[in-house]
């Protein structure tokens, strides 16, 4: 087919649309079917219905309260319990948390920071991602199998991540 055939084939697909869609918005008005009107109905629920909804109510009631009665009690425990806590802190930072991690061939390297933080290695793995971005470290990661520790830094994992 030529160029100008082709042009005019063109033309008349956009005059043939142009008309149809004029024809949509100001000639057409939708048929409304007198037979079937449409009708919104509401029904009101039935006997066994409010009986589940007031059980579920009541259910509620009670959790609510449980938590609130949980919450009452936690805090008057809370002053014995920060000295506790402080002592569990300290000792899970003592004990280093080591890990192997296995990078394939061809896998991006979100799964290595989400198999790191998976395994306890880091807390956030955004943050850390932000850390191999900022440092064009994304695609230097090597496929591979490599043992980190919680007690490395970002710059630390990002090494031994790439081979270095």
């Amino acid at each position: 087919m030529s160029k100008p055939a082709l042009r005019f084939l063109a033309l008349g697909f956009l005059i043939s649309a142009i008309v149809l869609a004029g024809h949509r918005f100001f000639l057409y008005e939708p048929q409304l079917n007198a037979e079937n009107p449409v009708t919104v109905e509401t029904k009101k629920p039935s006997k066994e219905e409010l009986s589940y909804k007031e059980k579920y109510e009541e259910l509620l009631a009670e959790t609510e309260v449980a938590e609130l009665t949980k919450e009452n009690s936690t805090s008057s425990d809370s002053s014995t319990n920060l000295e506790s806590d402080e002592k569990a802190d300290a000792s899970k930072k003592n004990t280093a948390t080591k890990a192997t991690i296995i990078v394939n061939n061809g896998d991006p390297s979100s799964v290595a920071v989400q198999q790191i933080k998976n395994q306890g290695i880091i807390e956030d793995s955004a943050e850390f991602e932000k850390f191999l971005d900022q440092n064009n470290y994304i695609s230097l990661i090597r496929p591979g199998t490599y043992e980190v520790s919680s007690e490395m830094d970002f710059q630390q994992i990002a090494d031994i991540l790439m081979d270095r």
